[in-house]
């Protein structure tokens, strides 16, 4: 581990000053009378960004190289941190969070290639559980400057650009060779879908309803009169819960039906939304044990339909499926935040969690039908729970699932799963 401890130092101050940006933007926008719908907006616009990165991100690391590439995504990233604070217009900001996306698409996609450079077989579980820690632990840590200085000033984002700027040092300071440049996603959605079509909708679910909360969460929490730190701690009470329940959570679900486990965590999330309509003002406490509940329920499922997927797909399809799942929750990511905007515009701040409480029932029942069309594998011929991080679609080369040689292999699958593969699974 000490090989990538300066990269996985980099990676916690990124998240810092992009969990804080996170949690700002919104804040910072609804203070400057921006509406409901136009801070909707602003998420969908970021995972806009996050999208075409995914794209852009081979494409630009081969051109120029991952260190380049970095420092170019760094200073983008912080100028555009700085140019909040300097203008207040509502499509400038929409450019500026499309950019941020694109921007951190590209740096995650440039940090996981090379902590990918520095794993084998034998330590790549290892090296991602810890990058899912140091993930979470930096989102988290980016929610408590919020405390410091009041949304609408310049100081926050000032803040946000600093911290940015500092997680290029590390990386423009290595001595490491360059890794291999990464390949562009291969989308295969119509094969994924019959692959298993519980993995593609939770992927979908919970970039719908976690990318409508990232964006009009905090929103939600000053509503309720927790105030800006107030905001920033509801969101790290949801990041603990996630932190407390993903692995368990996990680890049952390789013991019983992974479906059962999906659930589960929508009845929890689904469940701990009714209460965040229902609780009143100001009752802080609550809220957050609320926030904890949420995050326990809603935020293991991608990882778990991973897993899913994992359990019918050959080691060979998972990089296929793992991208396929990336875009997918993304997509849901764009259209989670403008849906949910459009019904609080008319509305009140609870509506947020009357949809992702719909999305979570809605997912359930789908779950409940397919538990009648396919049976079970058997925990025996289960893939492990492995917690996949949605951060690019490079940090498919951790997972221990996928064999080392899989890029000859991935090229070798067809597009239709052929007799001798997956279909033979039970149905």
């Amino acid at each position: 581990m000490a090989s990538i401890a300066a990269l996985l130092i980099s990676v916690f101050i990124l998240l810092a000053g992009s969990g804080l940006q996170t949690t700002l933007v919104p804040l910072a926008a609804t203070d400057s009378g921006f509406d409901a719908l136009e801070v909707g907006f602003l998420g969908s616009s970021y995972f806009i960004g996050m999208m075409l990165g995914c794209f852009a991100a081979p494409w630009l690391i081969r051109r120029t190289g991952h260190i380049r590439a970095f420092g170019a995504c760094t200073a983008l990233a912080t100028a555009a941190s700085v140019l909040f604070s300097l203008t207040i217009d509502p499509w400038i900001w929409n450019l500026l969070r499309c950019l941020s996306g694109l921007c951190y698409a590209v740096l995650y996609a440039i940090i996981e290639s090379w902590l990918n450079d520095k794993s084998d077989n034998s330590n790549r579980g290892g090296i991602l559980a810890v990058y899912n820690v140091v993930n979470f632990a930096g989102m988290a840590a980016g929610q408590q400057f919020l405390r410091l200085y009041p949304p609408s000033g310049f100081q926050l984002f000032s803040l946000s650009a600093v911290l940015i700027s500092i997680a290029s040092i590390p990386v423009a300071l290595t001595r490491s060779t360059s890794p291999l440049v990464p390949e562009s996603p291969r989308l295969r959605l119509p094969w994924l879908i019959r692959l298993s079509p519980v993995a593609v909708a939770g992927a979908f679910t919970v970039g719908f309803a976690n990318g409508a909360f990232w964006t009009l969460g905090p929103v939600y929490a000053t509503l309720k009169g927790l105030g800006a730190s107030g905001a920033g701690d509801f969101i790290t009470a949801s990041i603990i819960g996630a932190v407390l329940v993903l692995w368990p959570a996990g680890r049952l679900s390789d013991r019983v039906d992974r479906r059962f486990v999906i659930l589960g965590c929508c009845l929890l999330s689904a469940g701990a939304g009714i209460g965040l309509v229902l609780v009143p003002d100001g009752a802080a406490w609550t809220i957050f044990g609320l926030a904890f509940l949420f995050g326990a329920g809603a935020m293991p499922i991608y990882s778990l339909s991973s897993a899913h997927a994992a359990d019918f797909a050959a080691p060979a399809e998972m990089v296929a499926v793992a991208t396929g799942l990336l875009l997918v929750y993304t997509v849901g990511a764009v259209v989670g935040p403008t849906i949910a905007a459009s019904l609080i515009e008319v509305t009140t701040a609870g509506a947020l969690f009357v949809l992702t409480g719909l999305i979570h029932l809605a997912m359930m029942l789908l779950a409940l039908y397919r538990l009648t069309r396919r049976e079970a594998i058997p925990p025996e011929q289960r893939e492990p729970f492995v917690a996949v991080p949605r951060t690019s679609t490079n940090v498919v080369e951790l997972d221990p699932r996928i064999p080392a040689s899989h890029d000859e292999a991935q090229e070798a699958i067809p597009d239709e799963p052929l007799p001798d593969q997956t279909v033979q699974r039970p149905l």
